[in-house]
């Protein structure tokens, strides 16, 4: 990659990335000039340029324009980053199970898998993938890997909890990832956000939104109803819900 591509994705990406983290989107004039930007780089790399303006989307919430970006980008390219960001569009979007998907294929194709573990054990815990989480661990484990990162740490530590606290089958979890999905995608709340609670012996798993209390109220109880229609689940002692991220000290994204 020339360092004239380099220099330009990384200010767009710092850019992008303080937008998807705040959930905020950027006003026109910044929009404008970041899409300038991206534009600028079809000289250099139009794999690259396509890439760039599907994160753009992604922070603007245009799905549609996000998914013709990166199928663009990939029609285009080869190199395993531009899998990477299509996973990333997706997380930013609030879309965990095709976020998950895009990921997992891609970390088959990057030559370092130790680098992109953090964002994919994120993407994975979001779309309730609790089995490839562990799997990971045990992977890493084998290697003999015995300190690590405090974030991949917490969700090695989550998954276990959760997983000793509330011994489901494995595919019951991406099921209850794919019901807070729904509701978070219909209510417009971003990407997804999580803490886990310990009252009582008992399992709390916030999952974390910005909306007012009545949305929060209305997405609990839609959350309650498709949760008890599902057949031969136990969910005693582990309680799933919304809740405003504010509320919460500390977070995992």
């Amino acid at each position: 990659m020339s360092t004239d591509l380099n220099i330009v994705l990384n200010n767009i990406f710092k850019k992008i990335e303080q937008f998807a983290l705040s959930q905020t989107k950027p006003d026109d004039l910044t929009l404008q000039r970041l899409k300038k930007d991206a534009k600028s780089l079809t000289k250099l790399n139009r794999s690259f340029s396509a890439m760039t303006l599907g994160l753009l989307a992604s922070i603007e919430g245009d799905y549609d324009e996000c998914v013709k970006q990166h199928t663009r980008s990939l029609e285009l390219g080869k190199d395993p980053v531009l899998n990477l960001n299509h996973a990333l569009s997706m997380k930013t979007l609030g879309h965990n199970a095709e976020a998950f998907r895009l990921i997992d294929k891609a970390m088959s194709l990057v030559p370092d898998v130790a680098k992109f573990i953090p964002i994919y054990l994120i993407i994975a815990f979001n779309a309730g993938q609790y089995e490839s989480i562990q799997a990971c661990e045990d992977m890493l484990r084998a290697q003999g890997a015995t300190n690590f990162h405090p974030v991949i740490l917490q969700f090695f530590d989550d998954v276990n909890l959760i997983v000793l606290k509330v011994p489901l089958p494995f595919a019951t979890y991406p099921i209850i990832a794919a019901i807070q999905e729904k509701l978070r995608l219909e209510n417009n709340t971003g990407f997804t956000e999580y803490t886990l609670e310990e009252i009582n012996g008992e399992l709390y798993y916030w999952s974390l939104v910005n909306a007012a209390t009545e949305t929060i109220d209305q997405m609990n109880s839609q959350l309650k109803n498709e949760l008890n229609q599902l057949e031969n689940i136990c969910l005693d002692g582990f309680h799933i819900a919304f809740r405003a991220k504010e509320i919460s000290a500390e977070t995992n994204t």
